[in-house]
């Protein structure tokens, strides 16, 4: 029996993981994982206990009990934490900031994969960033998506502003920067580029660029 198709989204902070999983799992009718959304699901858990996220033992503690869930269609995925649709409050900048700090933790990031290969076994389109190295690095197909970290700051700034209109570039930048840095330098999972991902790098290509060029990758390289 033929196993479920799998495909790897991997890269850093805005480089265009999200939307772009989503129109591919939509065209190939896969299920989509964001993957972030679920340690983004633990740092909520964490603000909400009063947890310092400093504090490893206790946030690992806390991510192996959450229940963390997600469901409905690539355009419309939801994210409950313990039974409460979170998914609007996870994307606010308190969770985004403790996020960050709680995803280099070992242990989370530990509890968290073992999830994620639960739910992509039945075949998805799972982004992160280490999906194609750590949490299937067996994926039939490979993305590795990238762009210059100014383009990726404005992309991030244009959302942030739409909470938040007097988001100021300068600080995206920072944030954006900060969270390369942690990501590529973390002892467990680092972001790096699997040997056999297919990089795109999105500097000055819209998403429909992009994502015609999955799409082609997909088609020729998938198994029937």
């Amino acid at each position: 029996m033929t196993r479920p198709l799998i495909i790897a989204i991997d890269g850093p902070s805005a480089s265009g993981k999200s939307t772009l999983g989503r129109l591919l799992a939509r065209e190939m009718g896969l299920l989509y994982i964001d993957t972030g959304s679920m340690y983004r699901a633990v740092a909520l858990a964490v603000i909400d206990s009063g947890t310092n996220a400093q504090d490893e033992v206790v946030v690992s503690s806390l991510a192996e009990k959450v229940a963390i869930d997600l469901s409905g269609d690539p355009d419309a995925l939801r994210v409950s934490l313990n039974g409460r649709d979170v998914t609007g409050r996870i994307r606010d900048e308190d969770v985004t900031r403790i996020s960050s700090v709680v995803s280099s933790i070992p242990a989370v990031r530990r509890a968290m994969v073992s999830r994620q290969r639960e739910l992509g076994r039945r075949g998805a389109v799972m982004n992160g960033r280490d999906i194609g190295t750590v949490v299937f690095p067996d994926a039939d197909i490979k993305f590795f998506l990238d762009a210059d970290v100014s383009e990726r700051a404005e992309r991030r700034l244009a959302e942030e502003r739409e909470i938040n209109p007097g988001a100021q570039f300068k600080q995206t930048l920072a944030d954006i920067a900060e969270r390369d840095r942690r990501d590529t330098t973390r002892e467990d999972s680092p972001l790096v580029v699997a040997k056999d991902a297919i990089v795109i790098d999105s500097t000055g290509l819209s998403i429909e660029d992009v994502f015609r060029k999955m799409v082609e990758f997909v088609k020729s390289r998938a198994p029937a």
